[in-house]
């Protein structure tokens, strides 16, 4: 057997059909484990850097969102319905977008709940064409942007869910005790925040929730 066998490797005797096509499977299953484990390293660096992406994303806009909200002393009612109710019909409570007038530069310390005119006018809103989240600031008597700027990209859903003085969201989706209703401004105590965001296969939701200043905010005992 062995000098057949380095016969056959010194090419003195040739090999059969059978034992070649029995190497050429083998090879062929050495191969494709091989491309699987490569494709597989991919895949993994992929979803990371995607993961990644998406975690940077989130730590930018629910930040700004937040420090923006929390000065809130007006939310637009009429705008927002007009805007950003998701189901006018039902008045159901959920929401894709919010505009409303806080100091968000903090340079106006005359500004109250009734003087709010005197701050910036924000909006925040998801961009479905683009899958961003948007924010336009209108200064002080001036004029709106006729476009926003971008704060974070990857979203695929955004949602705000507003809920009276002393009500903590509930853990559903939606919150059961969100506040049904379009007296936004007179209702509001906090509003939660929910943004989905999608890169590639990767898809995450986070939240955050911003009670606002009650004490500026005295209309109607809120």
């Amino acid at each position: 057997m062995l000098r057949k066998t380095a016969k056959r490797i010194a090419g003195e005797e040739g090999f059969t059909l059978l034992e070649l096509f029995i190497v050429m499977i083998v090879s062929l299953i050495m191969l494709a484990g091989m491309v699987g484990l490569i494709a597989m390293g991919f895949q993994t660096f992929t979803g990371g850097r995607n993961l990644q992406s998406v975690t940077d994303a989130s730590r930018r806009a629910l930040p700004a969102i937040d420090r923006e909200m929390k000065g809130l002393l007006h939310i637009n009612d009429d705008e927002c319905q007009a805007l950003y109710m998701v189901n006018p019909s039902t008045q159901d409570g959920i929401w894709n977008g919010i505009s409303f007038y806080s100091d968000i530069e903090n340079v106006t310390p005359t500004a109250t709940v009734s003087n709010y005119l005197i701050t910036e006018k924000v909006k925040i809103y998801y961009d479905a064409n683009t899958h961003t989240l948007m924010q336009k600031v209108t200064q002080p008597g001036g004029v709106e942007p006729s476009t926003g700027t971008t704060i974070c990209s990857y979203v695929t859903s955004l949602r705000f869910y507003y809920f009276p003085v002393g009500t903590a969201p509930g853990n559903e989706t939606p919150p059961a005790n969100r506040y049904q209703g379009t007296s936004l401004n007179n209702m509001a105590g906090s509003i939660e925040v929910v943004i989905t965001m999608q890169n590639g296969t990767i898809t995450r939701t986070f939240q955050q929730t911003t009670f606002l200043r009650v004490l500026q905010r005295s209309v109607s005992g809120v």
